[in-house]
């Protein structure tokens, strides 16, 4: 009774810290906003000191044919600064970005890709968005669903319930679904075959029932839910991310791939080509500017994540991105 009273009682207070934050935000503005809360953000991360080995050891195991040595911390830091950033994305979000407002922070899918998948949209045909861990990826829903872009988009419930419907709610302001991922299994092949868009964060490691291939060079298992219904339903696959422009609240949304069933058709492993070109994608994705993605996030398992904090290298050496 006295452990469910005191975490009562911590998740009361940082729902209230939260709150406060939206009223210190309104008054700081976006530029004092990321200012407080990444010189915040640096301290914990070198607080944070087996988080911090692990982001550095990940990052230096992806990168370090591609970057100088030097460059590793720098960029690993960056990262865990533009993750903590994603709350007060959230929060000058629900204030800042409406209909009428989306367009001044660069919330817009680059021509003639939003023309085609409105026109795809509008003939019924299916479409999986896939995106990654990457930039501030909680405020992708919004955006493209200003842009007349419906998605049902697949998430992870927060552990703290009143913060989850908060998040949830700037999310799906803009008319797009949230769909819980343990309803997944169920809603999105119904989607699909209605002719519908789901998208999908697609970098979650799959040690037990996931296929092999390598992600920035590093071996992993992979899920194949995306080949599969992809495959199945033939939809359209639309690989794509959002990324902050420096720290003004500011955004663009970079659509790096799209392919279709023609791409896959004479493939003897169609579930196999989709999961790996989609890969490609994200690596693409994430390559042009690593700071935004989140390295201490044990992607590729938490064996390889330990094993490479240890300084053993893995069966499978960095290459360049296909």
């Amino acid at each position: 009774m006295a452990a469910r009273l005191w975490i009562r009682c911590i998740l009361w207070l940082g729902n209230l810290h939260r709150r406060m934050l939206s009223v210190y935000f309104a008054l700081l503005g976006p530029r004092g906003a990321y200012a407080v809360l990444g010189t915040l953000a640096r301290w914990q991360y070198r607080l944070l000191t087996p988080f911090r080995l692990r982001s550095e050891a990940q990052c230096r195991a992806a990168l370090g044919a591609r970057l100088p040595a030097e460059s590793i911390a720098r960029v690993a830091e960056l990262a865990f600064v533009h993750r903590i950033w994603s709350l007060a994305d959230l929060l000058l979000a629900d204030r800042l970005v409406h209909a009428g407002t989306y367009r001044r922070y660069g919330g817009q899918v680059p021509e003639p890709r939003r023309s085609e998948i409105l026109a795809a949209q509008r003939r019924g045909q299916p479409a999986i968005l896939v995106t990654a861990y990457y930039g501030p990826f909680d405020l992708l829903p919004l955006f493209l669903g200003y842009e007349g872009i419906r998605a049902a988009v697949v998430y992870m419930p927060h552990a703290n319930a009143a913060y989850d419907e908060f998040r949830r709610r700037v999310r799906g302001r803009s008319g797009c679904e949230l769909v819980p991922v343990d309803r997944a299994l169920e809603r999105l092949p119904a989607i699909l075959e209605a002719g519908g868009t789901v998208g999908i964060v697609a970098d979650h490691p799959a040690e037990r029932r996931g296929m092999p291939a390598t992600f920035l060079g590093l071996p992993t298992m992979v899920m194949r839910s995306v080949g599969l219904l992809a495959w199945r339903y033939d939809a359209d696959v639309v690989v794509a991310g959002i990324r902050r422009l420096r720290n003004a609240f500011r955004f663009e949304i970079d659509v790096v791939d799209v392919f279709k069933r023609p791409s896959w058709a004479d493939e003897a492993d169609p579930v196999g080509y989709i999961t790996n070109r989609y890969l490609r994608g994200l690596e693409r994705l994430i390559l042009r500017d690593p700071t935004q993605y989140l390295w201490g996030y044990a992607r590729w398992g938490e064996k390889l994540a330990q094993e490479l904090v240890e300084g053993r290298t893995p069966d499978t050496h960095p290459a360049a991105a296909g």
